[in-house]
C-alpha cells in the first residue's frame, strides 16, 4: 500500500490511499477509540477513478504517533484473531 501525504502538521494529518481501501474503515474506527482524537474521516471521490483521502485531528499529541499506535494495534487484533482461526 502506497500512501501520498496530501498536510501535515503536529495536530493534523491527510494522506491518500493509492488502491487501498478496505483497511480504512478498521483505521477510523480504532482512532475514534482515542481520547485525543477530535476528528477523523475518509472519503473517496469516485470509487473507479479515485484514491481515498484520509483525514485525522488530534487534540493533544502528536498525530502521527498516534495513527502509527493505531496501526499497531489493529496489526495485534489482526494476529491474535489470525491465531485463533488456526
Amino acid at each position: 500500500m502506497e500512501v501520498k501525504i496530501k498536510k501535515e502538521s503536529d495536530k493534523e494529518l491527510e494522506f491518500e490511499v493509492i488502491e487501498e481501501k478496505t483497511i480504512l474503515n478498521p483505521l477510523k474506527e480504532k482512532l475514534l477509540e482515542y481520547e485525543e482524537v477530535e476528528f477523523v474521516e475518509w472519503k473517496v471521490a469516485h470509487p473507479l477513478i479515485s484514491n481515498p483521502e484520509f483525514y485525522v485531528r488530534v487534540s493533544k499529541g502528536n498525530v502521527k504517533k498516534v495513527v502509527k499506535k493505531a496501526i499497531e494495534e489493529l496489526k495485534k487484533d489482526i494476529e491474535d484473531l489470525q491465531k485463533q482461526l488456526e
